[in-house]
C-alpha cells in the first residue's frame, strides 16, 4: 500500500472531447478535467510491459488515490521548463481495496 504522503506531483487528467465549431461540424481537442495529486516512478529496461502484438510499451507508472479514470483519458505533467503527455496503458486497482490505483502510462513524443 502507497501513503499518499509520497504523492509528489499534481498531474493534469484530460479528456477528448467534442465540440461544435457553430458551422455545423465538430472539433476535437483534448480537455483538462482536472488535476491530482500523484508519484510518478519510471520503469528501468527489465521493468517495461509489452503488450500483444502491437506493442503496447509501458514506460512508467502512476500510483494516485481512487480517481474517476479511464483508459481513453491522457495525463499531462507540466513544470516550468517542460510538459509531458502519457498515454493510458492499463488501470490498476491493486486488491481491489480502493486506496489507490496504479496507471501504467506511455510517454508521448
Amino acid at each position: 500500500m502507497i501513503s499518499t504522503g509520497l504523492y509528489n506531483r499534481t498531474l493534469v487528467l484530460q479528456r477528448y472531447t467534442e465540440t461544435n465549431d457553430g458551422m455545423g461540424g465538430v472539433t476535437h481537442a483534448w480537455a483538462d478535467a482536472g488535476s491530482f495529486r500523484a508519484r510518478i516512478s519510471p520503469l528501468n529496461s527489465q521493468e517495461r510491459l509489452m503488450q500483444d502484438k502491437a506493442t503496447a510499451t509501458t514506460t512508467h507508472r502512476i500510483y494516485c488515490d481512487n480517481i474517476d479514470i479511464f483508459q481513453d483519458d491522457r495525463v499531462k505533467w507540466s513544470t516550468d521548463n517542460f510538459t509531458i503527455h502519457f498515454e493510458i496503458i492499463g488501470i490498476t486497482n491493486p486488491s481491489e481495496a480502493y486506496h489507490h490505483l496504479e496507471i501504467d502510462v506511455r510517454e508521448l513524443a
